[in-house]
């Protein structure tokens, strides 16, 4: 047994547990039953292939056949494509390829964004009430962490500009360029005064 299928098994018994965990999720299932959507992202080893079952999901190899939704991304895009409004924009841009029913898609990405877990209960059942208090009010500070994604990459841009100093800021690039021009026109003049 190769590492990607321990891996494939793991993640699987999660995202059963985690839909067991929520009441609501059977009726987000029971379109899907039946259905196989594949997600290629370029950085994985293998797709995701999840086939839906009333209740639960199982994540079939990466050569698995019968798929009625595809949908091929980059892992920089996955975060945008939670916006609907975007999802067009990166579908003619080509950053994302959808064969297949793209409801299906839709619906797929509903079932997991939609969970709805105690995670109280959950947890207070394998390591008691007072550290399963604990642990969701961790899970739950940790899921308000979740940055949008402009605000992720203004962010990066302030560390990369001002702390790290590793890229120039706007108002330096302008200054640079401002400096370049001058430096031209000198450079013209003098050439100009050599060849008179």
């Amino acid at each position: 047994m190769s590492v990607l299928q321990v891996f494939r098994a793991a993640a699987e018994r999660s995202l059963n547990v985690a839909l067991a965990a929520d009441p609501a999720s059977p009726q987000r299932l029971r379109p899907l039953a039946g259905k196989c959507f594949r997600l290629t992202v370029s950085a994985f080893p293998e797709p995701i292939t999840l086939l839906f079952f009333d209740d639960r999901v199982s994540l079939m190899g990466p050569h698995y056949e019968v798929v009625d939704c595809a949908v091929t991304a980059n892992l920089s895009d996955l975060a945008e494509l939670s916006d609907a409004s975007k999802v067009t924009k990166l579908i003619q841009s080509g950053r994302v390829q959808i064969i297949g029913d793209p409801v299906l898609a839709q619906q797929a990405a509903q079932v997991f964004k939609q969970l709805d877990i105690d995670w109280e209960e959950m947890l207070s059942g394998y390591i008691g009430d007072v550290p399963g208090y604990w642990a969701s009010q961790l899970v739950a500070k940790f899921a308000a962490l979740k940055p949008e994604p402009a605000a992720f990459r203004q962010r990066a841009s302030e560390f990369l500009t001002q702390e790290f100093n590793a890229a120039a800021s706007p108002l330096q690039m302008a200054i640079m360029v401002d400096d370049i021009k001058a430096l031209e026109v000198r450079i013209a003049r003098l050439e100009k005064r050599r060849f008179e």
